[in-house]
């Protein structure tokens, strides 16, 4: 494994980073202690209050929780379970609390090569256009979710310029561009399920099926499986299925399905599912049989983040706990029978005197010089590097975020990374 140094540090061409910061104000940071390694422009923007409230300080969510009545962010729930700190505190003015709202980013997907749709836990759904002008907010935001849900968990893009997002407990949003355009977006209608299923948290579109196929993971530990008509955008239930691990690493009893991704996308499809619980599932589309399921790490104490697949290669993002324990998993995928082989594991820490350091998203991608990954941790920080036989990291950039979550999202032609935790960050890789 290669020694991890900041980007900066690195004989990497400096790149100017642009700061849209909260509130309007706007910073040009230049020189050393700001330039990005990556061989390409990155872009930091953020719309202002009168666009779209995402700002707030970050006390807010520490210190206005409202126990028992708001889903707590994994970051914090987990940080409540080490130090034993719960999230009630003795008020001493006389005041009733309402709900808490969170506004960091819980979810990241592109639209095309150059729009991507931003959900967070406030409810909203944003598109932007990447390396949008400095002033300018996104093209279009909405609120979707019920303020009693965990705000916008999924965003799935579907055929014929339609998107599909997390609503409440027993239904989807259903999304469409009537002119095509990502600016008229609307919500053509809401779909409901049974509610035992829960919240959507994750999901894929595979042309498996008849005539394609959605794969929706869920809080509870079930996936759905939809058929979806491009022709007419008609989304049925087909089934769901059960992927629960009845031994779950966390403390928490907690089943979310965080991460989804395609194996294989032709007519006998394959998805591989990641749950807080700690197992990897292997389903087979559009049947939805179980082809595996192994628990990513059976010493591990917090479960699965998200899951990113290249090839028969799949990285696994976690949270580490203590200094014996790592955030970033590498393993081999098998079909015969099928199954996942351990092939590396490293844990992307700065601060190693911290109790955790959650690994909230890892991601593949590429740059100039060929495949590599990005993941984004709990530090505040966005990491690259590459995996062969073993993970190898080429370092990392400190983004100036505070990190209570953060999402990635990748594209090729040409290559683009988005990177949202309160701020927006957009980086040019390099790749073709």
């Amino acid at each position: 494994m290669s020694e991890t140094v900041p980007f900066s540090d690195q004989l990497r061409p400096a790149v100017m980073r642009r700061a849209f910061l909260r509130g309007g104000a706007v910073a040009l940071a230049t020189g050393a202690g700001a330039a990005l390694a990556l061989p390409g422009q990155a872009e930091a923007s953020t719309a202002s209050a009168a666009a779209v409230k995402f700002g707030t300080s970050a006390t807010r969510y520490w210190a206005t929780r409202t126990p028992l009545t708001a889903p707590v962010p994994p970051a914090l729930r987990s940080q409540q379970a080490l130090t034993g700190a719960g999230p009630e505190q003795a008020s001493t003015v006389p005041l009733t609390q309402g709900g808490t709202t969170y506004d960091m980013a819980q979810e990241v997907t592109w639209l095309d090569s150059e729009h991507f749709a931003v959900g967070r836990w406030d409810g909203s759904l944003s598109i932007f256009a990447f390396e949008s002008a400095q002033y300018t907010g996104p093209l279009i935001t909405t609120a979707v979710n019920t303020p009693a849900e965990e705000g916008v968990q999924m965003i799935t893009r579907l055929p014929a310029c339609a998107v599909v997002t997390s609503n409440d407990d027993a239904s989807l949003g259903l999304w469409v561009a009537p002119a095509g355009q990502w600016a008229d977006l609307r919500l053509a209608r809401t779909v409901s399920y049974g509610s035992s299923l829960g919240v959507a948290t994750s999901g894929t579109w595979l042309s498996a099926g008849s005539p394609s196929t959605l794969v929706v993971g869920h809080d509870s530990g079930f996936v759905s499986l939809w058929s979806y008509n491009p022709a007419n955008r008609a989304l049925i239930f087909s089934k769901s299925v059960n992927l629960q691990n009845p031994n779950p690493v966390n403390p928490f009893d907690s089943h979310v399905i965080y991460g989804m991704a395609t194996l294989t996308p032709g007519p006998s499809g394959v998805v591989v599912a990641g749950s807080d619980d700690g197992y990897v599932s292997l389903i087979a589309v559009p049947s939805g049989n179980i082809l595996s399921q192994t628990v990513f790490n059976p010493s591990a104490q917090r479960g699965i983040n998200s899951v990113s697949v290249q090839g028969n290669r799949l990285l696994v993002s976690n949270c580490s706990v203590g200094p014996d324990d790592y955030n970033l998993w590498y393993y081999s995928i098998q079909t015969a029978p099928w199954g996942v082989t351990l092939l590396d594991k490293t844990n992307l820490i700065i601060d190693t005197q911290r109790a955790q350091v959650f690994d909230f998203d890892a991601i593949w991608g590429s740059y100039a010089s060929g495949p590599c990954w990005f993941a984004s941790t709990e530090e505040g920080v966005l990491w690259m590097g590459t995996a062969d036989t073993g993970i190898d990291v080429i370092g990392y950039q400190d983004l100036s975020d505070r990190a209570v979550g953060a999402a990635l999202a990748y594209t090729n032609g040409p290559g683009r990374l988005a990177v949202v935790i309160d701020d927006l960050n957009q980086f040019s890789t390099g790749a073709s």
